[in-house]
């Protein structure tokens, strides 16, 4: 059994391929599909999802497609342009597509500040092409941030089984969105989004994908909207994939990659998050940035912000890593802090107070109110010393607001009033 690599147009992934002998000195070349577990005999459009087609065939549904900034969802973005691109006028317009990007007001700064100019570069570029295609960038309700849950109402820092800030700070931003545009994606909503999910990024990653694949079509389930579906274009590329194409130079039409040199910014980010390593053409026994992590630098999710420390340790000027250790020592004492007796309220509830629920969705948290003052506190000076925005005054207000209305519930307890 050989195996071999097909070749492929810009924007269809590279095909490992089997040749399986017949008879004589016949083969049969088969390719491995990843929702059959099964290789099978290669035709035109084995494992490839043509974007072109579902465009036209989906008519005026309209796409939403999530910008995380990391390469996934960028290659995702890109491949989606470039085929709209090429598509004729009429068929074109026939649908609203939208580019959405959930800031959670806690990105790490080099991530944000990449991602935003990746979203100026789109800007131009969709304007220039005349595409049908709106860029917007969702934040959580001033309600619902990080430090109004923490500091506020004394939710404890997020950890892997109590991970309130996913649904708070980057689901329900996306949800709110699709609730106000009634008028455009209807009531229950019928709407396709487009996934930068890949099969080979991991078992867990993998197992979801085929939870929600559907065997005969490119059209998925989606997980809580049972009125969508999901589109997985890139589902079978490899990483070396992502990257040959977003550090590409050609573009539709003969044109250049107008997102190279921002791309390959991103692929620097990449190398120094993962320490340096991470070549385009690998060996798969071989570190590569493959697997870097990019989140919020308040996470506490992990006991580590690798990312965060090693584009420290890289001491390049562009990151201000003067700025980020600051950030990160902080990051640290959440993680450390977060289960010291001394800072929660002891008991079952505090005096009366329903406590959150793991999934964060009812009552309040359990933090004292004399670590949380002295938090916001620090919280502050640290602001004013990395000389940005870390808490907005909308939320600031809002804090003040809990606070309040808590030391009058405990003061009507007092009284046996409440």
């Amino acid at each position: 059994m050989e195996i071999g690599i097909v070749g492929r147009s810009p924007r269809d992934t590279l095909l490992q391929v089997h040749k399986f002998p017949l008879t004589g000195r016949a083969y049969q070349l088969c390719a491995f599909n990843h929702r059959t577990n099964h290789y099978e005999p290669l035709t035109k459009t084995t494992n490839v999802v043509d974007l072109a087609s579902l465009y036209r065939e989906t008519g005026d549904i309209p796409w939403i497609l999530g910008l995380s900034g990391g390469k996934d969802s960028t290659a995702l973005t890109m491949h989606l342009l470039e085929t709209m691109e090429q598509l004729p006028p009429p068929i074109r317009n026939q649908k609203r597509v939208y580019i959405t990007c959930v800031n959670t007001l806690v990105e790490a700064p080099p991530v944000i500040d990449h991602v935003h100019k990746f979203i100026e570069r789109l800007h131009l570029y969709i304007q220039d092409r005349a595409l049908p295609v709106e860029v917007i960038e969702l934040v959580p309700e001033h309600e619902q941030t990080f430090w109004s849950n923490v500091i506020g109402r004394g939710y404890p820092t997020p950890i892997r089984k109590f991970r309130w800030c996913t649904d708070r700070m980057k689901i329900r931003p996306a949800q709110r969105f699709i609730k106000e545009q009634v008028e455009v994606f209807g009531d229950p909503p019928v709407v396709h989004f487009l996934l930068g999910t890949r099969f080979d990024e991991s078992t867990a990653r993998k197992a979801t994908m085929d939870a929600h694949t559907r065997m005969d079509s490119d059209l998925h389930a989606h997980g809580t909207i049972p009125s969508a579906s999901t589109i997985r274009p890139i589902e079978n590329w490899s990483t070396d994939d992502v990257w040959s194409y977003l550090l590409k130079l050609d573009w539709a039409n003969g044109m250049p990659n107008p997102f190279a040199d921002i791309n390959q910014d991103l692929s620097i980010l990449y190398s120094d998050a993962a320490g340096g390593e991470c070549p385009v053409i690998h060996d798969p026994s071989q570190q590569t940035c493959a697997g870097s992590r990019f989140g919020c630098w308040t996470c506490t999710v992990v006991s580590e912000d690798k990312s965060m420390n090693q584009m420290i340790a890289s001491e390049k000027e562009i990151y201000d890593v003067g700025k980020l250790a600051k950030l990160a020592a902080f990051r640290d004492r959440l993680r450390d802090e977060r289960n010291i007796p001394e800072n929660r309220v002891q008991g079952r509830n505090r005096r009366g107070v329903t406590l959150v629920k793991d999934d964060g969705t009812v009552g309040t948290g359990s933090y004292t109110m004399e670590y949380r003052k002295g938090l916001l506190k620090d919280l502050l000076k640290l602001q004013h010393e990395v000389e940005m925005e870390l808490i907005s005054r909308e939320e600031l207000n809002f804090i003040e607001q809990v606070w309040n209305e808590e030391i009058v519930h405990l003061a009507k307890l007092d009284a046996g009033v409440a």
